[in-house]
């Protein structure tokens, strides 16, 4: 049996609201090892995977190249698209606490295999 799957593309404000509003789902889990508290993403039973892509850069920086080293120079600096950005696939709906986060980028910046 086949399972359809359907990325979902989020954009939060920041790692620290994705990272609430995952624990809230329980994407984001925490256990201890070696007395120190550890944390992973998840989607549990559900089939699936989670890609936190976190800050993405626009392509507008300029730069200059040096011919005879091959030396980079940076003329100006790329500028940071707004929020912090997790991709999530899933073979069921996203749940309802992340919905609002949804996005529709024309060109994602990472894609799940075949989605």
């Amino acid at each position: 049996m086949m399972n359809n799957y359907t990325p979902y593309y989020l954009r939060f404000t920041s790692q620290e609201q994705a990272d609430q509003k995952l624990t809230e789902v329980n994407y984001l889990r925490t256990y201890e090892e070696d007395e120190e508290v550890r944390t992973y993403y998840t989607t549990g039973d559900i089939p699936g995977g989670i890609d936190v892509v976190g800050e993405i850069w626009n392509d507008d920086g300029v730069y200059e190249i040096d011919e005879e080293t091959g030396e980079i120079t940076v003329i100006s600096e790329p500028t940071k698209k707004d929020g912090w950005h997790i991709n999530i696939i899933l073979s069921s709906d996203l749940p309802e606490e992340l919905q609002e986060f949804i996005v529709e980028p024309s060109t994602p910046s990472r894609r799940f295999a075949g989605y």
